[in-house]
């Protein structure tokens, strides 16, 4: 049976699930991960998933420590392991190309996120890497269009 637990966000429930899988695999984890939900404004509107550890985890974006401890305060702590955390983001400039790792991005606060929080987040584990997609209501679960954020 898979978890399913409930965070709030910029007072907005996110009803996030974890797959058998994921929840075996987080059991696992020797190291803090963070799963970052991204609404990624560029040229057009995106959705990421990045997936950040400041120690080696296979298929996960490793960072500095300073900079992994600065992203978990601001992340809810879903499992003994895994947090996660909102985040909107605008690339500096409008790029076709893909960044690997944190794209270069402009200082970019929404005064009222609510709005923009998904109103859930299916997370999994398959082939030794995470992933996972969020949406809202009107969302299809079936339809897979979150970029997956690895290393």
């Amino acid at each position: 049976m898979s978890l399913e637990q409930t965070l709030n966000f910029h007072e907005k429930d996110m009803l996030i699930s974890l797959s058998d899988q994921a929840e075996a695999a987080a059991a696992k984890l020797a190291t803090p991960l963070i799963i970052e939900i991204q609404i990624y404004f560029s040229c057009l509107l995106g959705k990421r998933l990045a997936f950040y550890s400041d120690q080696p985890v296979e298929g996960v974006q490793q960072v500095k420590e300073t900079l992994f401890s600065e992203l978990l305060t601001s992340a809810k702590q879903l499992t003994g392991n895994i947090h996660i955390r909102f985040n909107t983001v605008m690339t500096k400039t409008c790029s076709v190309s893909d960044y690997s790792g944190p794209p270069p991005v402009s200082d970019f606060k929404i005064t009222h996120q609510k709005p923009y929080v998904p109103n859930w987040l299916s997370i999994d584990f398959k082939n030794s890497l995470w992933m996972g997609e969020y949406g809202w209501n009107n969302s299809d679960k079936t339809y897979f269009n979150t970029k997956q954020i690895r290393s």
